[in-house]
């Protein structure tokens, strides 16, 4: 959070509903404007280093989402939780401080030459606020500290292997220590709960503190499919048919990591799951849904900026199926890891904290009919 004194205020917010839509509905022309005026300042390779423009277009758009989400809520606190992670996150990858003064105030143009002057004027002093509060947003980010996940005692010595030879690319190393696991006993459900997720989050922890490059967290994420799936198909599928499920990652998520752990910890406990792609257009989960007819839906949010995505497509969804339908509609994932009191915003009829919870969930609906 930032540093509060007699002389900090928080963010103006909230903005009227209209402004936030309109913010909402013209994001993808205001990220293509601030990039269009950042690319034409000379000083922009001093600020982003070796980054490429490409890289920091998608932290444009993760940035026009997540204010969206923030302008949504009027949810100051997210606002200021969050941007001391963006300093601090950036900072650690090379990208100067200074890159964000500039970043904000280029903002501020393209709103204002963008959105209808009442809009506009509505939201400008958001942007003016984190322009004039950047030293205390410096200091800060000097005081984030990277979330990780816990790990019980017992799993600690493999867990550490696990990471370490993740990050050196022993791929082999990993499924070997992983066999060894699941031949003592330990369910492959367990395995990804106390092993893989834990794991996954301390990459992204050492992204984050600047230990690892965007490619190898990258590299490192696609391992990890390698591994778990020469383990899952080596794993005693049951007979039963709990029927039809499906997961899917909400429009706009590119991480795809939660719902493949769901998947396929459903799929070992009896359910015929259809797992649905990163970014499926809400269209298209809302049309599988009335083909399938699953169960349940289950949607994936990791970060934050998304979850306006969830809301809208609980709302698609709950709409398509009519009020006299009962299908449920539950959420998960890191982004209410991160911000617990967003859950509710959502208005999912259940917010499960992880696979093996949602497993247990999913049992209680007891036998198709």
């Amino acid at each position: 959070m930032v540093p509060t004194n007699p002389k900090t205020t928080h963010a103006p917010l909230p903005v009227p509903e209209v402004a936030a839509e309109a913010f909402r509905a013209r994001r993808g022309e205001l990220v293509n404007a601030v990039a269009r005026r950042m690319d034409q300042d000379s000083r922009l390779g001093e600020w982003v280093g070796s980054h490429s423009p490409r890289l920091m277009d998608s932290t444009r758009r993760h940035h026009a989402a997540f204010m969206g989400e923030v302008m949504a809520g009027n949810d100051a606190r997210l606002l200021e939780q969050a941007l001391a992670w963006v300093y601090a996150t950036y900072h650690n990858q090379g990208v100067s401080f200074d890159f964000f003064l500039h970043e904000w105030k280029t903002w501020q143009e393209a709103i204002a030459g963008i959105l209808p002057a009442r809009e506009a004027e509505a939201i400008l002093p958001i942007y003016e606020w984190m322009v004039q509060h950047h030293d205390e947003l410096i200091e800060a980010a000097h005081q984030y500290r990277t979330r990780r996940a816990s790990v019980q005692p017992r799993w600690e010595d493999d867990y550490q292997y696990i990471v370490d030879h993740l990050i050196q690319g022993d791929t082999t190393g990993v499924i070997d220590r992983c066999h060894g696991l699941l031949l003592d006993g330990m369910p492959y459900e367990s395995l990804l709960q106390n092993l893989f997720y834990p794991a996954m989050v301390d990459v992204g922890a050492r992204w984050e503190a600047g230990q690892l490059s965007v490619a190898m967290e990258h590299q490192t994420t696609a391992m990890v499919y390698r591994v778990l799936a020469a383990l899952y198909y080596d794993q005693p599928f049951p007979e039963s048919d709990r029927g039809r499920g499906l997961v899917s990652p909400v429009s706009n998520e590119f991480h795809e990591m939660g719902s493949w752990m769901l998947a396929v910890s459903l799929e070992l406990d009896g359910w015929d799951i259809t797992l649905l792609t990163a970014d499926t257009p809400p269209e298209t989960l809302v049309a599988t849904v009335l083909e399938e007819r699953p169960r349940f839906v289950a949607l994936s949010v990791t970060l934050v900026g998304n979850v306006g995505e969830a809301r809208s497509t609980v709302a698609s969804l709950r709409a398509a199926l009519g009020p006299d339908d009962a299908t449920p509609i539950v959420v998960g994932g890191q982004a209410f890891h991160e911000a617990p009191w967003l859950v509710q915003s959502v208005n999912a009829d259940l917010h499960l904290e992880s696979a093996m919870a949602a497993v247990a969930w999913a049992r209680s609906l007891g036998a198709p009919r």
